[in-house]
């Protein structure tokens, strides 16, 4: 009796561990953990949820805080064709306010469509538990790989009329003499550029007649004091222009 007892103790325990086991790799797997975390519910409102189903990660300024718990149609007031609403379950510590941004987004390129929610400034009141938040139309991919489709489009007609234009001897003959053009300016440019460095050296050594004039300083009080004679005897300059006059006449009569 003892060791039949015994026998049974043994496989009941081995029963409740393994049942243990399978709770913990059931949270584990399916993050059931939040279910028993205090929390709230909150709407979404879409003109379209295209990829977004159940249990699709929500993701509020980049941290996921929890799941979308339902996708329905509905045909809220004042709205005249049928929205897209997503219910989702958030912790209470996450509060939405009505300046937030929600939209639906992808990782990746081609990876799993997921809710996002943005935080806007924080000015604007808190949602309360139940409500609403009009989120933004979702770009859809088909529309994104129709635009890119369209940008190669483009762009290959673009190389098409290029390869074209290279293409046309006399294009090619005016390219060539443009190219020539443009290497002999770059030359002149560059020998115009040695040059002025040349006699700005040249200044800055006091040489040349710049240099001189801007460097010598005995020159420099000759003018000085030159130009301060003109402006105490400015008779002087009227005199030197008679006298010119008068020698001139002289010659003319001998």
């Amino acid at each position: 009796m003892t060791q039949r007892w015994t026998l049974e103790v043994k496989v009941g325990a081995f029963v409740v561990l393994g049942l243990v086991l399978l709770v913990l790799f059931v949270f584990a797997i399916g993050d059931l953990s939040t279910v028993f975390q205090p929390g709230y519910r909150l709407q979404v409102l879409f003109d379209s949820a295209n990829g977004i189903t159940d249990g699709s990660p929500v993701q509020y300024a980049g941290v996921e805080v929890g799941k979308v718990q339902q996708v329905a149609i509905v045909y809220p007031e004042g709205h005249d064709r049928p929205m897209v609403q997503l219910t989702m379950r958030l912790p209470s510590h996450v509060a939405v306010r009505t300046d937030d941004q929600a939209a639906i987004s992808t990782f990746g390129l081609l990876g799993e469509k997921y809710l996002e929610i943005t935080p806007g400034p924080g000015a604007a009141a808190v949602i309360e538990p139940g409500g609403q938040l009009i989120g933004k139309p979702p770009v859809s991919t088909e529309r994104i790989m129709e635009r890119s489709n369209e940008v190669l489009t483009e762009f290959k007609e673009t190389l098409e009329g290029l390869n074209h234009l290279v293409g046309d001897p006399e294009a090619r003959i005016y390219f060539k003499e443009a190219i020539q053009e443009a290497r002999d300016a770059t030359r002149h440019w560059r020998m115009l550029g040695e040059r002025l460095n040349t006699a700005m050296l040249y200044t800055e050594a006091g040489q040349g007649s710049l240099g001189k004039l801007l460097f010598d300083e005995e020159l420099y009080q000759r003018m000085v004091a030159f130009v301060e004679d003109l402006h105490a005897h400015p008779w002087k300059l009227l005199r030197r222009s008679t006298d010119h006059k008068a020698d001139g006449r002289g010659r003319k009569a001998e």
